[in-house]
């Protein structure tokens, strides 16, 4: 059945591909999602951060529409297209506005995407990023004090990006990971990341940081 869901969550910072684009600051999300029966999906999120002299203040908003065709009982084909807009808040090292392609599969503890943008550091620079998602650990059904659902996942997250070419200068990588820890209750779960990039194209430096969150679906 074709289906709307909204979705609202906090977090102590926001992080893009390991890479912190909040400033370490914490921020607020709202998230508009449609799937259709048919396959079609598309959604829109609007993001808020608590900066450190302005109050709260716009951050920024994604934008994505794809189709989703099933391949067996297990495996589900992916393709779409996602855009993030960024308010002048934005902290990372790439374009304020991101454009990509994406096409992948989808498995039931497995998902492997690959993205494409002509303009990944708002010069004009392509870049490619392979992105793996695996859920490690989940425990089924259990109950406690009348409760009952999930109790706890471990989910891990891992990419590759190729950075665009500054003349002269070999195609950069660089590698990115995230390993957390989901506790739910009911429509609400609450949420531990260890997050991190690296090296950074510029320092050559590695970057990593903890990241606590909550969000609650409708």
């Amino acid at each position: 059945m074709a289906q709307t869901g909204f979705e609202i969550s906090v977090a102590s910072d926001d992080r893009f591909r390991g890479q912190t684009v909040s400033g370490d600051r914490p921020i607020g999300t709202a998230t508009l999602a449609y799937d259709d029966v048919r396959g079609l999906y598309a959604g829109i999120s609007a993001t808020v951060v608590a900066t450190r002299d302005s109050g709260v203040r716009p951050h920024r908003s994604v934008q994505y529409v794809g189709y989703a065709r099933r391949l067996s009982g297990a495996l589900t084909f992916d393709i779409g297209i996602t855009n993030r807009v960024y308010s002048r808040f934005f902290t990372g090292d790439y374009a304020r506005r991101l454009t990509e392609a994406y096409v992948g599969l989808i498995g039931r503890r497995v998902q492997s995407h690959l993205y494409l943008t002509p303009d990944y550091d708002g010069r004009g620079g392509e870049a490619a990023y392979v992105d793996v998602n695996a859920t490690l650990v989940e425990h089924g059904p259990w109950s406690l004090a009348g409760h009952g659902g999930p109790w706890r996942a471990m989910a891990g997250h891992g990419g590759v990006l190729t950075q665009p070419r500054d003349p002269g200068k070999p195609r950069f990588i660089e590698l990115d990971w995230r390993l957390g820890v989901a506790r739910r209750f009911d429509r609400l779960a609450i949420t531990v990341q260890w997050a991190g990039n690296g090296p950074n194209h510029d320092s050559g430096r590695w970057q990593s940081g903890l990241i606590l969150g909550a969000r609650r679906s409708f």
